[in-house]
């Protein structure tokens, strides 16, 4: 069986091209892709300025150009959809698979599902309609990227074009969602996603790889020495991952308990922005940016903190809340889009409302710190759930029949198709 995926990263090409800790899921999934033998495997995806085909461990890579040019310049004359289109389309033709899976609905790869023959599953990610609908935190628009400090310029541009952007890209998404046959998903919120945007379409739950760094790790969560709280958030740049909520509930600690608090922010190196919007400056709160970290860093902040803290305000399945379940460090989350597919609230971890710094900073005071049994509780039952979840022979075997199923629809539909055609002529 060929497959053939378009990523929105280098995948195993490059595996350290994100930024974001290092490597990433999808990387995770092609190294347990390598190890099936019935598939053959083709990754294309952006990356840098080189344009390419390379093979490397039996997979071949199809490099495709990044627009080099600076931010105005792209944003003055956009590169035709046309253009990017025909390119994904050579590629296709060049591999010829037998299926195509492509990683978001939200990148323009989608836009080759009515364009070809052969069938496409499109893996979803997030999803642009509920984050533009979740965009800026409560407080924010984009007047702040004009008058506010502490952005760099590249910062402010993204910011100011962010709500247009987002409304464009997710109108782009809904056309792509209504002009695909099948889905692959694992929350309930991106299943939802696609119930409503196109009912008619096919849905495989799949769950997603954790990094080897986690699930090869013997360490698993101890807690914090000493009676400090030491609570862990791992973040990227978008407004809506809530490092305004973080500020806000470590100024409520601050204000209103007398723990000894150590708040780490991994995933970013500046917050200056916000510290500025919302007027709580980090070190006053004993928050603590500590930008990208490699991934067995990760690991060890982890196992030594007393909880991990998920602040985002739209998320579908944050492998980062996955990975601190997986170590068994009891994870409390705001319970947004696909969360709560992940967390059942009191069991594997504990929920409270998004924008709610009050309830999160009552959860910290009076259940991590106060109930002992309750955070052994949760830490029990989140190791046990992500171990069976992120199961990577499950993986594997669960993505074989789906793109098994997938491709015998796909014939099967054509033979229909073919028939009625006969009979026409007929």
């Amino acid at each position: 069986m060929r497959v053939l995926w378009f990523s929105v990263t280098p995948s195993l090409f490059n595996p350290y091209s994100n930024t974001h800790n290092g490597g990433g899921w999808i990387a995770s999934l092609e190294q347990i892709v390598r190890g099936m033998p019935e598939i053959e495997l083709g990754v294309s995806f952006y990356f840098r300025t080189d344009c390419g085909v390379y093979e490397n461990d039996g997979v071949k890579y199809y490099t495709l150009p990044n627009d080099s040019r600076g931010t105005l310049a792209k944003w003055w004359k956009p590169e035709k959809t046309e253009e990017r289109v025909a390119r994904y389309l050579k590629i296709i033709d060049d591999f010829k698979p037998d299926i195509i899976q492509i990683f978001g609905s939200e990148n323009d790869f989608g836009l080759i599902c009515d364009k070809t023959d052969v069938p496409v599953v499109i893996h979803i990610q997030g999803s642009m309609p509920p984050y533009h609908n979740a965009l800026f935190p409560i407080g924010m628009n984009s007047y702040d990227f004009i008058f506010g400090s502490g952005l760099k310029l590249n910062r402010r541009i993204i910011g100011l074009r962010s709500d247009r952007a987002f409304r464009r890209k997710a109108d782009r998404e809904v056309a792509i969602f209504k002009s695909c046959h099948h889905f692959m998903g694992r929350t309930e919120w991106d299943h939802n996603l696609v119930r409503l945007f196109n009912p008619d379409a096919s849905y495989y739950h799949c769950e997603e790889a954790l990094r080897d760094s986690f699930i090869s790790s013997d360490k698993k969560w101890c807690g914090s020495a000493n009676g400090k709280v030491k609570i862990i958030s791992v973040i990227s740049n978008p407004w809506y991952k809530g490092a305004d909520l973080i500020l806000k509930t470590a100024q409520l600690l601050s204000r209103h308990t007398d723990l000894d608090i150590e708040w780490n922010i991994f995933g970013v190196s500046d917050i200056g922005f916000y510290e500025r919007k919302y007027g709580i400056k980090a070190v006053d709160v004993n928050v603590n940016v500590r930008g990208a970290v490699d991934k067995d860093t990760l690991v060890n902040e982890l196992c030594s903190s007393t909880c991990y803290v998920h602040s985002s305000y739209i998320d579908n399945s944050p492998n980062s809340l996955c990975e601190a379940q997986y170590l068994g460090v009891p994870a409390i989350a705001t319970n947004v889009g696909g969360i709560s597919s992940l967390v059942e609230d009191g069991k594997t971890g504990l929920l409270f409302p998004a924008n709610d710094p009050y309830t999160l900073a009552a959860i910290i005071k009076h259940t991590v710190t106060d109930n002992h049994a309750k955070m052994q509780y949760l830490s029990e039952n989140e190791k046990s759930i992500a171990i069976a979840r992120h199961n990577p022979q499950k993986i594997s075997d669960n993505l074989l029949l789906i793109y098994q199923s997938i491709i015998n629809r796909h014939n099967e539909t054509h033979k229909l198709v073919s028939l009625k055609s006969d009979v026409i002529a007929v």
